[in-house]
């Protein structure tokens, strides 16, 4: 028998059932009739969706988490504290607690031999809706699931309880929409939210007295996700800005409805840059810049393919080279056909870094331009310490590093990868000759100075490395085909073409530093007078890098000691830079210029 208030609340609703309302001599007046079962199913309705005190419920889950034993009665108050968190138990819930595991299994057998009240199974009901998804432990979602799991398997036994007699509205939605007590709870109202059409889930929410703070409305975004991206292209787009909204609002599944997102927009037959997208994922609190995933500090890139990384990098590349140019080079009054010229590239870019001077920081407290490109380059752009008023431009393509500045006069600079002059990835650069602007000094190749007409001189430079202008609908940029510009560019006198062997392509030649040239079988023994350091001291140097020997052209009749690194690998110049040894451009490759 039920004791406590869980009893006199089934006692009040059992004598509002049988009481019709109607006083003797009713009889024979169908309105009277009418008015008293009207006032019976509201009484009823009332009573179906009661909680027990939650001061009493709270007592009881406080009792369960401390071990003490609970007498049947308090169990029909637990279902209802399920998901309150308890003062003296740190905020813990039910949930998430050791016992939770042993308290469904009651309700389980309660269940199974008939003995559960539906009105306690009301209040696990009640507790499943009124979990809070965004601040959860893993511990309690995973209780929620179980209770999920519980519910969905005795709710068609819970059903039958109202075979005969008035049907609680809460039990009508369920008979309707079983699929509330699934992972897909929310799907058949996601075509609905997403249109701004509210009325069937004020429906929902009144009669399963669904909170504000519901789980429920977090899925509810993710099914407008979904339902969103079975659009056509155009009509996906337009529901966008809506959508990251919504996600923003009710951030439980946004990791996984951006995944949905960007996975459909890489689908769409357009893929260029979204800007309000592009934003919006690269916020440091949402997914972050996409070029931090490569140093693992931008993990959530890892839950989409390559591609759709890729199509975002891109979209912040080509922001990043039009922001550079539109608004920090403009500032310098920096000539604008730059923009136009490595926009010719901008499908190669494969990485960008922005390097921000002081001056430009300090702009970002004024200008909104600056202050939201420099938010979007969170945690990914450097700082220019040299000089307050100039910023730099990293930009890849394919095997080399191109280095751009915001201020006329400053040429730009184009090294190989694996000869950098300078950490890629470094904080901070003085942007001078000892890391930016190394120049010649340390290998660059090519150097752009930016006089009259240098785009064609530029051009044919970087054709000379294997970079080509991008092929838009079968043709490149420019007013000439790149293979066009590469021969016109070969026999300009004084280029760096004239000086580089004929052998191979333009970009082996240059990785692999020139024809290679057969090596001396047999090394002079000394070393170049003045040298620190010996043969052998030299050749154990070159024995830990791939690929680097002697080439001893030494002989009566002169000659040098060169060394030959086809891979320019940075570490091996700074050693042999440390020897004493120089760098040739015509050939190439290192000279000890004996003293």
């Amino acid at each position: 028998m039920l004791m406590g208030p869980v009893g006199d609340l089934k006692r009040k609703l059992l004598l509002a059932i049988e009481s019709s309302g109607v006083r003797d001599g009713a009889f024979g007046q169908p309105q009277l009739v009418e008015a008293a079962s009207q006032e019976a199913e509201r009484v009823f309705q009332g009573i179906a969706k009661s909680r027990p005190s939650k001061e009493d419920a709270y007592a009881a889950a406080l009792a369960f988490m401390r071990g003490h034993r609970l007498e049947e009665w308090q169990f029909d108050l637990l279902a209802s504290a399920v998901c309150t968190p308890i003062r003296e138990q740190r905020g813990a819930t039910l949930l998430g607690h050791e016992r939770f595991a042993e308290l469904l299994a009651w309700y389980e057998r309660e269940c199974a031999a008939g003995e559960l009240w539906w009105l306690t199974w009301y209040g696990l009901l009640g507790s499943y809706f009124e979990f809070r998804m965004e601040s959860a432990t893993e511990a309690e979602r995973t209780g929620w699931k179980t209770l999920r799991a519980l519910l969905q398997k005795t709710w068609p036994k819970i059903d039958r309880q109202f075979a005969q007699g008035p049907v609680p509205d809460w039990a009508k939605v369920l008979r309707g929409e079983p699929q509330l007590l699934t992972e897909k709870a929310a799907d058949n109202y996601g075509f609905a939210y997403l249109e701004g059409d509210q009325d069937g889930l004020e429906h929902l929410k009144r009669d399963l007295g669904i909170p504000a703070h519901s789980w429920f409305y977090h899925l509810l975004i993710l099914a407008a996700v979904r339902a969103a991206t079975t659009c056509p292209d155009g009509t996906f787009k337009k529901h966008l800005p809506r959508l990251m909204s919504l996600i923003d609002g009710q951030p439980a599944f946004r990791d996984e409805a951006i995944e949905l997102i960007l996975s459909r927009y890489f689908k769409c037959s357009d893929r260029s840059v979204h800007p309000q997208l592009r934003d919006y994922v690269v916020r440091k609190d949402v997914w972050r810049n996409p070029k931090l995933k490569s140093v693992g500090l931008a993990t959530a890139w890892n839950r989409v393919p390559d591609a759709v990384w890729k199509m975002v990098l891109g979209w912040v590349n080509e922001g990043n080279l039009r922001d550079f140019f539109d608004i920090l080079a403009a500032k310098n009054k920096a000539n604008q056909d730059r923009l136009a010229f490595w926009s010719q590239y901008l499908e190669q870019i494969s990485w960008t870094r922005l390097v921000f001077g002081n001056a430009t920081l300090q702009l970002a407290q004024k200008n909104p331009s600056v202050r939201q490109l420099i938010a979007r380059e969170e945690g990914a752009y450097a700082l220019l310490t040299g000089t307050k008023d100039v910023d730099a431009f990293m930009m890849q393509i394919g095997d080399f590093i191109a280095v751009e500045f915001t201020k006329t006069g400053h040429a730009a600079y184009v090294y190989a990868v694996n000869a950098l002059p300078f950490d890629q990835f470094s904080r901070d650069y003085t942007g001078g000759t000892d890391d930016l602007r190394a120049g010649f000094k340390s290998l660059p190749a090519v150097r752009i100075t930016h006089h009259a007409g240098w785009e064609d001189s530029a051009r044919s430079d970087l054709a000379r490395l294997g970079i080509h202008p991008d092929k838009r609908g079968g043709s490149t940029y420019g007013t000439r085909s790149h293979q066009a510009e590469t021969a016109a560019g070969s026999n300009r006198p004084g280029t760096r073409s004239e000086r580089t062997p004929a052998t191979g392509s333009p970009r082996d030649q240059f990785l692999s530093g020139g024809a290679p040239r057969p090596p001396s079988t047999k090394p002079v023994a000394r070393a170049p007078l003045g040298a620190n350091f010996t043969m052998t001291t030299l050749q154990e140097c070159l024995s830990g890098y791939d690929g680097a020997r002697i080439d001893d052209k030494r002989g009566v009749n002169g000659g040098r000691l060169w060394v030959q690194d086809p891979k320019h690998q940075y570490e091996l110049s700074k050693k042999l830079v440390g020897f004493g040894f120089k760098w040739s451009e015509k050939r190439q490759a290192w000279y000890h210029p004996e003293a």
